[in-house]
């Protein structure tokens, strides 16, 4: 054995402290200071309407919405990913106000849509078979979307739609 010791007097690699459950973390905003997370959504809703551009309102809520969640809940993982959850709704509305821009730029048509709409329906169909013959979910969300992908590219290199 190379370090002469057992492996269980040997110290691991890594110490992983576990993490709070995301219950507990979330109540630490239900115990903040009301006063503080008043100031805190005023600030970002106050910047939501002053900046014109909309990449500025992102970065900009983004940075106010992690300073105030790191405060709350002490910890940066949990900070991140209420960060990244601001982000994604900041984009869901910003695309949803702007719709027609969106359908223009991505050339998203009835057929398009009804295709990524098959596409995460047979992921799902495909994950749920997985499930119940034991696969991991983990590796079955990639296994599953590879072969639905494969399968919907296969479809449109044999089938290509015409305008």
């Amino acid at each position: 054995m190379a370090g002469g010791a057992t492996t269980e007097e040997s110290e691991p690699l890594f110490v992983l402290e576990p993490l709070p459950e995301l219950s507990g973390v979330i109540d630490t905003f239900a115990d903040a200071n009301v006063l503080l997370l008043l100031i805190g959504f005023g600030a970002i809703a106050y910047m939501l309407t002053k900046f014109p551009d909309p990449i500025v309102k992102m970065w900009t809520t983004a940075l106010t919405f992690f300073g105030l969640s790191f405060y709350v809940t002490d910890s940066m993982f949990y900070s991140m990913i209420f960060t990244s959850i601001h982000i994604l709704a900041f984009f869901l509305v910003w695309s949803a106000i702007r719709w027609d821009d969106v359908k223009i730029a991505l050339g998203m048509d009835k057929a398009r849509i009804l295709s990524i709409v098959s596409f995460v329906v047979s992921t799902w169909i495909l994950m749920v078979l997985g499930a119940a013959i034991g696969m991991p979910t983990g590796a079955g969300v990639v296994i599953c979307g590879s072969v639905t992908a494969y399968l919907w590219w296969t479809y449109y290199s044999l089938e290509p739609t015409t305008a």
